[in-house]
């Protein structure tokens, strides 16, 4: 049995929240333990067919955001000076070898080995060489996997050809640790896997720098870890024309390392429709019997050829199996070549393409930091931690709105990193049904139940706005969960104890191994973030049923937080008839321990935070209380000014009625 990409589906523990409000990084946790048939690594995934290039283009702009959200690069970090350094070149038969190493980020150093041919006439196309977690890295040599002699034989046809550590590998562990990631970081989006990438697009950069690279004619190609750094870059980067990740695009085994599982990267979908991004330009892939790849003649391979058919471009795909373990073997390697001799050479006599005599170097004259300290400016892990939260403050404060084109464009970059925060957006009416199910309110998202109630409706038969009441009290359930049933109430005066909470868990479920849910947050929303989709999904359901299509939204208790970020994914159209009051519980400041312990959301830091999503609420009514003294309250009182709608900011806790007395100006 496989498992369909839909987001409903791959996300079935809808509402995974503590009947308590909590929604911090140990309710997560809780859930990776409680929770069954969810979603992760070693999970089986159904192909996916689509109807019309139209559909396919219509997902393949969310995916690109998705995973440059996941990898960090939302927003993207500056694009700093390389300072490049090239020095200890060999000379040998038909190319040369040289150590290399430059700045990614200032201090952070991407390391490895430059390989061009000897003989080159013109400008050459270029190939980036991420390696896998073979124990040598870049300079691995044995039967299984070479990484030298791909290098050397790409540089004798003609090609430039960088080869470069993951980070924690060779040279690069004089700086960091293979493993970098935490729950802190991911907060701002900081991890292996964003570091790998980032690596490679500035690997591209460093290519590019040389003035003997063809920029219309670059190339990636790596196996294992390298494989996944390969259709990575390739989905993300448009200057990459062909590309050939070996070993690794499968529907059964998706990364079995943290540096192949940034947070958020695959929840609704694989590793299949990420390698569908590079369509339709020239993609090999390389599978074995050996490994995880075996089946894909029969699955990854059409799947993504119909990507490819859509286009009309199915003779730029191709598949090449081999009887082997997993491997980047000179078998493998001669298919690349073959492939890159067509597409990246545009030669005629592929099939006479072949490896060589491979001349192996020492390792001293390969490692960059062999003969060589360390620059004084390189970087720790703690210090990189620090310069990248204060780049990416950076970013956002360059945003402020101050005009309405900074508060356009920080809406823009807030709404994006959000909805794949989320990984939602703001559900279109033709998308949510409501029907009852006596004594039950249903809501169906795309055909299907997300959210039941035991409903009670109050109403003084008038044109009245809905109002929907949010707290922690009560059970809100999903379909097959049992918890106690909530009261969702449409009121039209003062509002009385009714609760749109967050769900409980079913105790009586089993309890799984954390294992089998490895890399929980890569592939499942984060019970602050399922809270948040199904806050959309409700609002855009008693849209529907208001006797005004107008919502009121009233947010309390440790939900408030959760509902300011509901608030800001509605659209300013919708926003504007949604006047909205939040309590945002005590709400104190940026920290990451409120955000770990309160409300737990994979790059929300990133992005600005509540503070800063705050700002994009702000457009419609919108009154804020019980904030703490150190939330900056700048941010939304600039946006309110801008879009001239009313933003309250009060410190201390609201009162029923005064909430009631606000609300009813709005009606």
């Amino acid at each position: 049995m496989c498992i369909t990409n839909s987001i409903i589906a791959t996300m079935g523990y809808a509402l995974l929240a503590a009947g308590s409000g909590d929604l911090g990084y140990e309710a997560m946790r809780q859930a990776a333990e409680r929770m069954r048939d969810l979603p992760y690594t070693d999970t089986v995934f159904c192909q996916t067919r689509y109807a019309s290039l139209e559909q396919w283009q219509a997902r393949r702009a969310w995916l690109r955001e998705q995973v440059k959200v996941a990898v960090g690069l939302v927003p993207e970090p500056p694009r700093t000076p390389l300072n490049a350094q090239i020095f200890g070149k060999i000379v040998r038969d038909g190319y040369s070898v040289e150590k290399v190493y430059f700045e990614c980020l200032p201090g952070v150093y991407v390391t490895g080995n430059l390989y061009r041919p000897t003989n080159l006439d013109g400008q050459a196309p270029a190939v980036a060489c991420p390696h896998g977690h073979w124990s040598r890295g870049r300079i691995n040599h044995d039967d299984t996997c070479s990484v030298p002699a791909r290098c050397i034989t790409l540089a004798r046809l003609g090609a430039v050809v960088f080869a470069y550590d993951m980070i924690g590998y060779l040279d690069s562990h004089e700086q960091f640790p293979h493993d970098i990631d935490s729950p802190e970081r991911a907060l701002w989006g900081l991890s292996a896997m964003a570091i790998q990438t980032w690596s490679g697009v500035r690997a591209l950069d460093f290519l590019l720098s040389l003035p003997e690279v063809d920029p219309q004619r670059l190339a990636v190609t790596g196996a294992s870890g390298g494989g996944t750094q390969a259709f990575i870059l390739s989905a993300i980067d448009d200057r990459v024309q062909v590309a050939a990740p070996v070993n690794m695009i499968s529907s059964t085994m998706q990364g079995g390392c943290p540096c192949e599982n940034s947070p958020l990267l695959r929840i609704g979908t694989n590793n299949m429709e990420i390698g569908a991004l590079f369509a339709p330009k020239p993609l090999l892939l390389i599978s074995a019997s050996g490994d995880w790849t075996s089946n894909t003649p029969q699955v990854e391979y059409p799947m993504i050829r119909g990507v490819y058919e859509l286009y009309g471009a199915s003779g730029k795909i191709h598949n090449f199996h081999v009887d082997a373990p997993h491997n980047y073997n000179q078998t493998s390697r001669e298919a690349m070549y073959r492939f890159f001799g067509r597409w990246l050479f545009d030669r005629s006599d592929t099939d006479s393409i072949t490896e060589g005599a491979i001349t192996v170097e020492k390792d001293e004259d390969l490692l960059v930091w062999a003969e060589r300290e360390l620059p004084d400016n390189a970087v720790n892990l703690e210090q990189l931690t620090a310069q990248w939260k204060r780049m990416a403050c950076a970013r956002i404060e360059a945003l402020r709105p101050g005009t309405k084109e900074h508060l356009a464009d920080l809406e823009q970059l807030v709404r994006m990193g959000l909805k794949h925060i989320v990984a939602s957006d703001y559900p279109a009416l033709e998308k949510i049904g409501v029907r009852m199910a006596a004594p039950h309110l249903v809501y169906e998202r795309d055909g299907q139940a997300v959210l039941v109630f035991a409903t009670r409706r109050m109403s003084t038969g008038l044109p009245h706005p809905s109002r929907l009441i949010i707290s922690e009290g009560g059970g809100m359930y999903a379909p097959g969960v049992q918890a106690p049933p909530v009261s969702l109430v449409r009121v039209q005066s003062l509002p009385p104890a009714a609760y749109l909470p967050s769900v409980v868990f079913d105790e009586s479920q089993d309890i799984r191994q954390q294992s089998a849910v490895k890399f929980f947050v890569t592939f499942n929303r984060t019970p602050a973030a399922m809270t948040i989709f199904n806050l959309l999904t409700a609002i855009q359901a008693e849209s529907v049923q208001s006797d005004t299509s107008s919502v009121q939204i009233v947010g309390g208790g440790p939900l408030g937080p959760a509902c300011l970020i509901a608030r800001a994914m509605i659209p300013p159209q919708e926003a504007e008839k949604m006047p909205a009051v939040i309590d945002m519980n005590g709400w104190n400041g940026s920290g990451d321990e409120e955000y770990m312990n309160k409300l737990y959301l994979p790059m929300i830091q990133r992005i600005g935070g509540l503070e800063v999503v705050a700002a994009v609420a702000a457009n419609g009514p919108i009154w804020l209380h019980n904030l703490g003294e150190g939330f900056d309250s700048s941010w939304i009182v600039s946006a309110g000014k801008l879009n001239g709608v009313e933003v309250k900011i009060t410190r201390t806790p609201a009162a029923p009625q005064e909430i009631n007395e606000w609300l009813s100006r709005y009606r």
